[in-house]
């Protein structure tokens, strides 16, 4: 089969891959879809870990074409999204329903073999069906979704509170929509791509500015009588983050969700932190969210339909890697025809 293999840090080559014989729980899936996060682009830099080489792409969805010897609850054809974290059941973590910190966590797509290929060998746990009428394309963003539950659960938005998302590519384009979902009174994105911020707007944010606007946080805090209960971060750069803390009112609440590279650091005033009594949140991975996912975007709760997509061959996969994304584009997806 045909597959993007990461052979080294900033090394990327279609690979004719060879097919092993299934385990007994494991499952051949045709891919369909994936999406390309931007995790994957800190895994071609080395600014995240990563196991070379490895066929990367965690965002996939497809039809199942085999089954291993003990699978009866899947038949050949159903259609299928894929949760990508593969957590071991036995570690300290496990055993106390924190699976997001398992010990032994493993990845498709960055420890193991993923979905930016002709086909993927899948452990059955990691298997939801889809309705027939899903469209795939709208199914391979079931893992983003599904992460951005897990930081929504984590903030927790009161209804009537005042939200801020920093960022308006497909992390923050949910983040609003499940601000608004969350009975949000006020959402403000932030944003400095117009195309984004007007998609943002007709998803349910009340006001977009840019980030380097002029007197930004007075702007905010004017909207928001005092500044904003809520920030979600989802950009991954300190800059980002600063703001977050600047944009906070007393007794805020700041949610840092964007993937920085390693190597990222901020600085903040301790005085101020501790006299607005500042609460810092992070969100890791997805436990437990990913059916709500599935169920959300199957009923048109989370529009993606909005989102400016581009469909591309693996060929043209490679080639984003090295010649950069255009910002103007919220989803570049890998479809296999």
């Amino acid at each position: 089969m045909l597959s993007l293999q990461l052979i080294a840090h900033k090394q990327l080559e279609i690979i004719d891959y060879p097919l092993r014989k299934l385990e007994p729980d494991e499952l051949l899936i045709k891919i369909a879809a994936a999406g390309i996060c931007g995790t994957d682009f800190h895994l071609f830099t080395g600014e995240a870990k990563v196991d070379l080489p490895v066929i990367i792409g965690h965002e996939f969805c497809g039809i199942v074409v085999d089954r291993g010897s003990t699978l009866d609850g899947f038949t050949n054809d159903d259609h299928v999204v894929i949760d990508p974290n593969i957590y071991c059941g036995k570690c300290f973590y496990c055993r106390n329903g924190k699976i997001n910190f398992c010990e032994n966590l493993s990845a498709l797509g960055v420890n193991i073999n993923g979905g930016l290929a002709e086909y993927c060998i899948v452990p059955s746990s990691q298997v939801y069906r889809l309705p027939e009428s899903f469209p795939f394309l709208r199914a391979s963003f079931t893992e983003p979704l599904s992460c951005c539950l897990r930081g929504m659960d984590i903030i927790k938005v009161k209804q009537g509170e005042t939200v801020a998302v920093i960022g308006g590519g497909t992390i923050g384009l949910f983040m609003v929509q499940l601000a608004k979902i969350s009975g949000a009174s006020c959402i403000v994105l932030i944003e400095p791509v117009d195309n984004k911020k007007k998609i943002g707007l007709s998803l349910g944010a009340n006001h977009s500015f840019h980030p380097s606007e002029e007197k930004l946080s007075k702007q905010i805090s004017d909207l928001t009588n005092g500044g904003v209960d809520v920030i979600i971060e989802c950009v991954g750069h300190s800059s980002a983050v600063n703001l977050a803390f600047n944009l906070t009112k007393r007794g805020g609440r700041i949610l840092i969700f964007g993937l920085s590279p390693s190597n990222s650091k901020i600085e903040f005033n301790l005085q101020e932190a501790f006299y607005k009594e500042i609460s810092i949140n992070t969100s890791l991975l997805n436990p437990f969210t990913f059916q709500r996912a599935i169920n959300l975007l199957s009923s048109n709760q989370i529009n993606v339909e909005k989102f400016l997509t581009r469909e591309m061959n693996l060929s043209d996969v490679q080639n984003l890697f090295y010649s950069g994304r255009n910002n103007n584009i919220i989803k570049y997806q890998f479809v296999n025809q």
